[in-house]
């Protein structure tokens, strides 16, 4: 494991309204949880749950306040994906080891939000870090993120979803200098990690997850690729609430990013890797 990443603990996702994305994700068949709010600034964010991953929807509830420059990027990019949170069980080793491999790793936080349960609020805490702009090129915005009380956020009741889901695949994006992506990548990554090809980057993280990087005239993350249970029980959910959906000849759907707050997302039965 190179700076002890584990995993791809979430992607971020940007949403102009959190209500109206909740709105969505629900017809899509996920079990969304009460809103959480970022104590120590203006963003709120649904995080919708699976045993070993999650996905964040980051949305701006307080403009007055700190947004972690997510104004900026709705600004530019608009709703989809913003990023991604990399996992490990030892932040601070992972933050000295960026610092002595010269990545611009910013301040090693401590932080705490507030988990808006109707029968009283709670705080999960964890602590991370996250890289300078040009240290991850590729991946629009990256922390590295450590979970010190992930019992309040992984109820059982939150990893039930309708329509099967039970984790993350991966995710998928285009780039436009495939050299100076994998190049960041190996430094961040570990050279294990990275395989660059004339059509861009494939990244595997020690999870099997992976990040597919595909050389562009315009760079930006697109779409992600959710595991499932039952693929019939995804189709059936969705055919049921009316959402539209593409099948490709192995069995994976699409459902197209109009319908899922700008990202694409794909499902499959299949395991990451």
């Amino acid at each position: 494991m190179y700076l002890g990443i584990e995993n791809i603990d979430h992607p971020v996702i940007a949403s102009r309204d959190l209500d109206v994305t909740r709105t969505q994700f629900e017809r899509l068949g996920f079990t969304v949880p009460p809103r959480g709010s970022h104590i120590e600034w203006g963003t709120g964010n649904l995080c919708i749950m699976f045993p070993d991953d999650y996905l964040e929807v980051r949305g701006i509830i307080d403009p007055e306040r700190f947004t972690m420059h997510l104004d900026e990027h709705l600004e530019k990019h608009g709703e989809g994906l913003m990023g991604v949170a990399f996992g490990t069980s030892d932040v601070k080793s992972s933050y000295a080891e960026a610092l002595e491999n010269d990545i611009n790793a910013g301040k090693l936080r401590s932080l705490r939000r507030n988990f808006e349960h109707p029968e009283g609020w709670t705080q999960p805490a964890f602590e991370l870090f996250a890289p300078d702009a040009d240290d991850i090129e590729g991946l629009m915005h990256v922390v590295v993120i450590q979970h010190l009380t992930p019992e309040l956020i992984r109820r059982p009741d939150f990893l039930e979803h309708a329509n099967g889901c039970v984790g993350i695949n991966g995710m998928q994006g285009t780039i436009t200098d495939v050299a100076s992506v994998a190049g960041k990548m190996r430094r961040l990554l570990g050279e294990a990690a990275v395989h660059e090809s004339e059509s861009g980057v494939l990244l595997t993280v020690p999870s099997r997850q992976t990040i597919r990087l595909d050389k562009s005239a315009r760079a930006g993350l697109q779409s992600m690729t959710l595991r499932v249970s039952s693929i019939e029980k995804t189709v059936g959910l969705l055919t049921s609430n009316g959402v539209p959906f593409e099948s490709a000849d192995d069995g994976t759907i699409t459902v197209p990013p109009g319908d899922a707050c700008g990202t694409a997302i794909a499902f499959t039965e299949a395991g990451p890797g």
